[in-house]
């Protein structure tokens, strides 16, 4: 559904936050019919409530009364309001859906579990080295809505599962980083997780871009994608007459490889992690499909900054390196953290708020891994360690962790804050751990 779909119909914005709010403007410019509603909310008495949204019971009969709903991502699939919207035929799109809709030709859209905003901000960052005029937007933070003057010619956008639940039109480019288990209450299960993740493949890219040493990701990737995509797979050859002059991947020590046979050491790549160097060969794939050199894409790594709070290196005031990896926030993606400090002594910070998830996966890693100690906190590290006695080293709070880590009780030679859950339990969000986490690692005891 484009924004043009839109003229004559009653529109309702579901859900006034940010996006909300933005997407209420908007239509509102474009001459639609448009109002809001909270049904969750009754209207605040503080005079902060918007003249334009119905509340609670009041809101709920706006939503269905609707001709169109467009959904904030904060509201889960699983709501039960959305169930009546889809039963009583309200048709339901998203500010994502409604943009890529009309600009889906210039739009490079970057998903998966882990590495989506990594990989989005490299790919935005070596086109505009390249000389591109590219504008990185989506679940990074910057609206969709907000245009670059002159217009951006590629949109590169961080692609949540929530937003790609609503598409009804594929983006150009697809990438999808990695799958595993996340976010199941807001989608209603593993499978549908998976599947509305995916309907980001589903309608007609022309290129989708996938880790060749994935295994989940290449099979869900082929049961959804649509079948006049043209699939690039990053680790060995997909053209017909079996080569790819384009082709770049990951080798065991996690060095970039290209198909000329030149290579580029894990040295000398900006993000710490085998993982990290996989996330790089998607990113430069995908720029080769607009012309950019090798030679090119080595000069932007060069100058590129990592994110904070993945797999970044910290201060600190001990002989020990710490990293900060707070927003690996399942098993998974501890398990690629810890694989990008193989070979070290390593002790890392893993629990916090718990939401059910396996991590027998990581449980075996640790186990197969005697330089790896487990720092255990929260409701997760309690049930670890109720689980599985003995893996691990228990404490009753981030603090007690990260004070032993830094003891010299603590032989390892990195401190790694890679949790495998949510900050809930302690903190107000992974910021405020990670700020906690590197206080911690400037502490002169």
């Amino acid at each position: 559904m484009k924004f043009s779909d839109l003229s004559g119909q009653r529109v309702v914005v579901w859900g006034l936050g940010r996006e909300g709010a933005s997407v209420l403007e908007h239509c509102r410019a474009l001459g639609v019919d448009v109002s809001g509603a909270e049904p969750d909310r009754e209207a605040p008495t503080d005079g902060s409530a918007n003249p334009e949204a119905a509340y609670g019971a009041a809101g709920r009969e706006r939503l269905l009364g609707a001709d169109v709903v467009i959904k904030s991502p904060g509201v889960p699939k699983v709501h039960e309001l959305y169930t009546a919207l889809v039963e009583s035929g309200v048709a339901i799109t998203s500010l994502t859906d409604l943009w890529i809709s009309e600009n889906a030709a210039r739009v490079v859209a970057v998903t998966g579990t882990k590495g989506k905003s990594t990989t989005a901000t490299l790919v935005h960052h070596v086109l505009t080295h390249a000389g591109f005029r590219s504008s990185l937007r989506g679940n990074i933070g910057t609206s969709v809505l907000t245009e670059t003057d002159p217009p951006a010619e590629v949109v590169v956008m961080e692609l949540s599962s929530y937003q790609a639940q609503s598409l009804t039109v594929s983006p150009r480019i697809v990438a999808v980083t990695s799958l595993f288990p996340e976010h199941l209450t807001w989608h209603g299960g593993l499978e549908e997780y998976y599947s509305d993740k995916l309907n980001a493949v589903a309608h007609d890219p022309e290129y989708v871009v996938v880790p060749g040493d994935d295994a989940r990701v290449l099979t869900r990737v082929a049961a959804q994608i649509s079948p006049n995509a043209r699939l690039l797979v990053t680790g060995y050859d997909t053209d017909e007459d079996g080569t790819d002059p384009n082709w770049v991947g990951v080798d065991e020590e996690g060095a970039l490889v290209w198909a000329d046979g030149s290579w580029l050491d894990a040295l000398d790549l900006p993000l710490v992690g085998r993982h990290h160097a996989g996330n790089i060969a998607i990113a430069l794939r995908i720029t080769a499909l607009f012309g950019v050199t090798r030679e090119t894409a080595v000069e932007a790594l060069a100058t590129f900054t990592p994110l904070p709070y993945r797999m970044e290196r910290i201060d600190s005031a001990d002989h020990r390196t710490w990293i900060d990896d707070s927003l690996a926030t399942a098993p998974e993606a501890v398990i690629a953290s810890l694989a990008g400090v193989a070979g070290r002594r390593v002790s890392v910070v893993v629990g916090g708020d718990d939401r059910g998830l396996d991590f027998t996966p990581l449980l075996d890693h640790v186990r197969d891994n005697n330089d790896v100690t487990l720092l255990l906190i929260g409701p997760s590290g309690a049930r670890i360690e109720a689980e599985h006695p003995g893996l691990g080293r228990r404490f009753d709070s981030f603090d007690a962790a990260v004070t032993w880590a830094r003891s010299d009780e603590n032989t390892a030679e990195v401190v790694l804050l890679s949790p495998g859950a949510p900050s809930y339990d302690e903190f107000a969000n992974y910021e405020a751990r990670s700020k906690a986490f590197r206080a911690a690692a400037l502490v002169v005891d």
